[in-house]
């Protein structure tokens, strides 16, 4: 459990960084998205995740950065609640995902767990 906490405070701060870079008018948002998808795709390092679950991680670190930028700079207009909720919805996603990439439940290919019977 210390490796995902740790892992979900880097993406984390990674994220709510570029979200503030994001914010400002004439933000670098190139090389801003880039940098959040390469450390978001650094993140499952360590883990048994491959293409696919680095992809969706990094993707959706992406995503909550750009959706984080657009509820903050909305912040106090009334109708910014789907910015707000399209963050929190993302950011729900990459948690449980995180998650489950961590604690290695994937596919199941040929680990052996608790009570299970190691065959020939």
């Amino acid at each position: 459990m210390p490796g995902f906490l740790l892992r979900l405070c880097l993406l984390l701060a990674v994220e709510g960084a570029a979200a503030l870079l994001l914010g400002e008018a004439e933000a670098p948002w190139i090389p801003v998205l880039l940098a959040v998808f390469v450390l978001g795709s650094a993140i499952p390092h360590g883990t048994p995740a491959e293409l696919g679950g680095r992809f969706l991680i990094a993707a959706v670190a992406v995503g909550a950065s750009l959706a984080g930028a657009a509820s903050w700079q909305d912040r106090a207009a009334p109708d910014a609640w789907p910015a707000q909720a399209a963050t929190a919805i993302l950011l729900l996603f990459q948690t449980l995902a995180l998650l489950r990439i961590t604690r290695g439940r994937g596919r199941g290919r040929g680990r052996v767990g608790r009570g299970a019977v190691r065959r020939g």
